[in-house]
């Protein structure tokens, strides 16, 4: 099979992608079920901080499949995989099931994708927001402070900054989680989220990812105001569940 024969992209297929794929494919053989490109470098938005996100479904796991796909990665920086089985697919948990749903581009084989619910997608957003909220509290609190255990001011100037800027991705998550509860169609990039937004916290949010490279250095002066906004954003998105309105 023919890389990115299956279905349809908005947006074209990286030679490192093909490359990686037909590696995969050649190596798992009939082990592999599916493999899927997803992501920002998928719908078109990457960054300079983006890695390529591969979606690995193998017939059954086991440590050879796992230990064939770390070798095949062992030289490659910048890539993100998520490796399942067409049974723990079927046994997925409520939460984490929209990464399944939108926004793939399939290079081989099919799947069942794990089915979404209105009571999944709030619990989804619910532990966005629970995860969150600890990393920023965690970092105000203790975040700035950790040059006595041996870790350099220097490196926690870039690394504070740079783990906010992750959180500020699974904050849009929850916001496009939460268009799926009022029962609109998924903004599958973040332009598309932004079109429907008017909350100033909600688009600085956007802000942080989309116009990291200008930003990046003001945070990294104080990242005390993305912090905040981080954390109030998703106070207000769970209040917004608990009142009822999203569902």
């Amino acid at each position: 099979m023919v890389v990115g024969d299956q279905g349809s992209q908005r947006h074209p297929l990286p030679d490192e992608v093909r490359e990686v794929a037909d590696h995969l494919i050649a190596a798992l053989g009939d082990n592999l079920a599916a493999l899927l490109w997803h992501g920002s470098w998928a719908r078109g938005e990457q960054t300079a901080e983006s890695d390529h996100d591969l979606i690995i479904v193998l017939r059954q796991v086991n440590d050879d499949l796992i230990l064939a796909i770390q070798g095949l990665f062992a030289d490659r920086s910048g890539w993100s995989t998520y490796i399942k089985s067409e049974r723990e697919l079927r046994q997925y948990p409520v939460t984490g099931r929209v990464q399944f749903q939108f926004g793939l581009v399939p290079l081989y084989g099919e799947f069942e994708a794990p089915q979404l619910s209105p009571k999944g997608l709030a619990e989804d957003i619910r532990l966005l927001a629970t995860n969150i909220h600890h990393e920023c509290r965690y970092l105000l609190v203790h975040g700035t402070r950790k040059v006595h255990l041996g870790l350099a001011a220097e490196f926690l100037r870039v690394r504070n900054p740079r783990w906010m800027y992750y959180q500020a991705k699974l904050a849009v998550l929850a916001l496009k989680a939460r268009e799926l509860l009022l029962g609109r169609s998924y903004p599958e990039t973040r332009a598309d989220l932004r079109g429907r937004l008017t909350d100033e916290d909600e688009l600085a949010v956007l802000d942080a990812i989309d116009r990291w490279p200008e930003l990046r250095a003001g945070f990294e002066r104080d990242v005390t105001p993305l912090v905040l906004r981080l954390d109030s954003v998703m106070r207000n998105l769970v209040a917004e569940l608990d009142s009822g309105e999203p569902g």
